[in-house]
């Protein structure tokens, strides 16, 4: 069963998380159009407030978990890639919730082309992990100058102490992916040229050469190791279902989409669960399940058609999965439940 709710209207949505301010959770999305609107949804009530102060083409919102109504965002990030202004901000909202939040902004890095930021390490040592979809263009199809990844060290007030460059030569850079595995917290960055590792000591390894565009981990067959899960190549045709072996990466299923963007694996119920947006053709929303009747394969289903997700926020619950989306083609901002 599928419940879908629309939270808001918001023209050319772009980004999606969840943050928690003053003892409530809330989705904040926001626009990439120049000064596009980012709002903010009490999960609860569905009350809506917008949060000023921002330029527009945000393409990341990163809450700070310690630090109540703080998020790190990427801003002036505009369609198409007009990005050579593009920087990470630190911004702070304050007070009782109204119908407009005005937040302070803070510029933390100027970083032409920053497409993807993760926060890790613990307060008062946060690092900053920053990636780069190119490093710079001439005009929009121009791949020629290959961006890179940056560990900036922040102190307790999110400035910038000390900066050092990752990761050099990845070109057409669209996924970076956090998870915890074996009591340790991981990066993955994914580009043309394939996929890295950062581990908590910011140490870089790289682990396929697969194309990858967007991705993440989980145990999807059930045999006890991560497969990657990931849209390929960027802005890629296919999700595949990508597992470690003697060999290498092998693909065990692959899916066709049109212009993926965003991808999810996790738990639903007793089950898993995969999920793919495209945001083109069809623009569909689409849900997976494994099938191990004979050999490994993915059983498909539509939760939405015409949506064109650019972004999306899972968060698992008990019995089911809360499957929160930036729908781009649509201009909204929407909540799918899921059992």
């Amino acid at each position: 069963m599928i419940m879908k709710e629309k939270l808001a209207q918001l023209s050319m949505c772009y980004s999606i998380s969840l943050m928690n301010y003053k003892g409530r959770e809330y989705c904040v999305s926001a626009s990439e159009e120049r000064g596009g609107e980012i709002v903010m949804v009490d999960t609860e009530t569905k009350k809506l407030s917008k949060i000023a102060g921002l330029d527009g083409g945000v393409m990341a919102v990163i809450p700070v978990p310690e630090q109540d109504g703080v998020f790190l965002a990427i801003q002036k990030f505009y369609p198409v890639f007009d990005s050579q202004e593009a920087e990470v901000v630190c911004c702070k909202i304050s007070g009782e919730i109204c119908d407009v939040m005005e937040a302070e902004v803070k510029t933390v890095v100027p970083l032409p082309f920053v497409h993807r930021i993760a926060l890790t390490g613990k307060p008062g040592v946060r690092r900053l992990i920053a990636a780069t979809l190119c490093g710079g263009k001439d005009f929009a199809d121009d791949w020629s100058r290959p961006g890179a990844v940056y560990e900036y060290l922040l102190n307790e007030d999110m400035q910038v102490c000390k900066t050092r460059t990752l990761l050099e030569g990845i070109t057409k850079n669209h996924g970076m992916y956090t998870y915890e595995k074996k009591g340790g917290s991981y990066i993955l960055i994914s580009g043309a040229e394939g996929v890295w590792g950062i581990d908590g000591q910011c140490a870089v390894r790289k682990l396929c050469d697969e194309p990858v565009s967007d991705l993440c981990m989980y145990d999807v067959d059930g045999d006890g190791t991560d497969e990657m899960v990931c849209i390929s190549p960027f802005h890629g045709n296919a999700m595949k279902v990508l597992k470690r072996t003697s060999q290498g990466w092998e693909a065990i299923a692959q899916e066709a989409l049109d212009f993926g963007h965003a991808v999810w694996s996790g738990r639903c119920g007793d089950g898993v669960l995969l999920i793919s947006c495209s945001r083109s053709g069809d623009k569909c929303t689409k849900l997976y399940r494994p099938c191990t009747a004979e050999a490994f394969g993915l059983e498909q289903m539509k939760a939405d058609e015409g949506a064109g997700a650019s972004n999306i926020c899972v968060k698992e619950m008990e019995n089911s999965v809360v499957l929160y989306a930036a729908n781009h083609e649509q201009g909204e901002v929407a909540r799918y439940t899921i059992m």
